[in-house]
């Protein structure tokens, strides 16, 4: 009855994105692999690779959304992504050195980047306003699932192509799928996607986009390009609001997500390659770890939503994020082991936690600046708070390829476990702030 409910009050177009963001799991998961295991590149030229695509994400994220406004149009911006994304694949799947993989992952984050601000601006001026909260739900819903069903088909593709061709040609025809099946997205956009009766050229914030507003439900997506950011809430002023209230409660939060999604990425970005190059791990056996966890997000984000609506949304980061400090512990130990079979079954069970504490950090930090928010610029602040990310991201890209190139993985994870330790620290202090100057600051109760 559930699911009957849920299809018949979900928009048909919604589910047009299905192929692409199973192409685009792909292109996610294996991109760091394919660098390393088919072109000959090293963690440094991953890092690079991460930190450019994002780059140029971020960038095309702003221009995308605000050229389809000026324009008055949203579906030829969705064909240039999924044109553009399928073109690119096909390219990489072809690609025979590192330059070849970058410029065409680079243009792929900058074309791919057109897709989501445009489907959200849809899904805002096709739904009314009062469904906003419920629709945003079920669009990223539909999004966290398709990246679990990639990594089950990826998993299972590499387990058997690996055997039958290689494991080289196995990734490479899981990019030729990527291709073919975003081109799949392009067709139901042609057939589904109606353009809006009215463009919406400017956007308010609406208190029912609370817990819906995040930078994304699927980690690895986020920090692989993290742009995914709600485009009508972006505006240009944002540097403005930040340097107007320095010392504010909101800006010292701020500086605690910088430093948290700093931590993430240093781990997150080495952590593919160090399951590969020092444990061993198949790369079927990498997607079957990543797939445990995405499916645990995909289950909690919800539930998790509604429980962090209802309590301190700082207390709650502040306990999640040491969790993530024994987590990310786990992870520097067994690097400074002697790997061991078990190694791979310790580290597999540890990362399941970790989409545990994903689905909390990612609603309960999105309550934590729209309640910290002077009030009516909500929406500025949710641009801000998802700016600060990509930046903080992109540089955790750069530093975790130094580091595991130049110091090993177990100083990479050590410097990823020391910041998500400050990290605690600091929003234990912005906690003990708030409740000195409760009487004038905002209740995040």
């Amino acid at each position: 009855m559930l699911k009957i409910n849920f299809l018949s009050s979900t928009p048909l177009w919604f589910f047009h994105l299905i192929p692409y963001k199973i192409g685009e799991c792909f292109f996610i998961n294996l991109l760091s692999l394919f660098i390393v295991q088919v072109v000959g590149g090293s963690i440094t030229d991953v890092g690079k690779t991460s930190s450019l695509v994002s780059l140029a994400g971020v960038v095309a994220f702003i221009l995308w959304g605000n050229l389809s406004d000026q324009l008055g149009s949203r579906r030829p911006f969705l064909i240039l992504g999924y044109v553009g994304f399928s073109l690119c694949m096909g390219l990489i799947s072809v690609a025979d050195n590192l330059i070849q993989v970058q410029q065409c992952s680079i243009v792929a984050g900058f074309l791919m980047a057109a897709i989501i601000p445009v489907s959200t601006a849809l899904l805002l001026e096709t739904v009314p306003e009062k469904q906003w909260s419920q629709s945003l739900g079920r669009f990223y819903l539909i999004g966290s699932w398709s990246f679990v069903i990639a990594l089950i088909g990826g998993g299972i593709w590499q387990e058997v192509f690996s055997d039958l061709w290689g494991s080289v040609s196995a990734m490479r025809s899981l990019f030729v799928f990527a291709a073919g099946v975003s081109l799949l997205s392009l067709i139901l956009c042609l057939m589904w996607v109606q353009e809006p009766q009215q463009v919406r050229s400017t956007r308010s914030f609406s208190p029912l986009l609370l817990g819906r507003l995040s930078v994304a439900v699927i980690e690895r997506g986020v920090l692989f390009y993290p742009s995914r950011m709600i485009y009508f809430i972006l505006r240009p002023e944002w540097l403005t609001q930040i340097q107007q209230q320095i010392y504010s409660p909101l800006n010292l939060y701020y500086i605690c997500s910088a430093l948290l999604f700093l931590a993430i990425q240093i781990v997150y970005l080495a952590f593919p390659i160090f399951l590969a190059e020092v444990l061993g791990a198949t790369n079927s056996l990498i997607f079957l770890i990543v797939f445990g966890k995405a499916l645990i997000e995909a289950f909690l984000y919800f539930p998790i939503g509604q429980f962090a609506q209802k309590h301190d949304s700082i207390r709650l980061l502040t306990w999640v994020t040491a969790v993530r400090v024994g987590i990310f512990m786990i992870f520097t130990i067994l690097a400074l082991l002697k790997p061991t079979p078990m190694s791979l079954v310790i580290i597999g069970f540890a990362h399941l936690f970790t989409g545990l504490t994903w689905a909390v950090i990612n609603v309960a930090s999105t309550l934590s600046v729209a309640r910290l928010a002077t009030k009516g610029e909500e929406g500025m602040a949710l641009g801000v708070y998802n700016s600060i990310i990509g930046v903080a991201t992109i540089l955790g890209s750069l530093v975790s390829g130094y580091l595991a190139a130049s110091f090993g993985y177990s100083v990479c994870f050590a410097t990823g476990t020391f910041l998500t330790g400050l990290t605690v620290v600091c929003f234990w202090l912005l906690e003990f702030i708030m409740e000195k100057g409760s009487e004038t600051m905002p209740s995040l109760s």
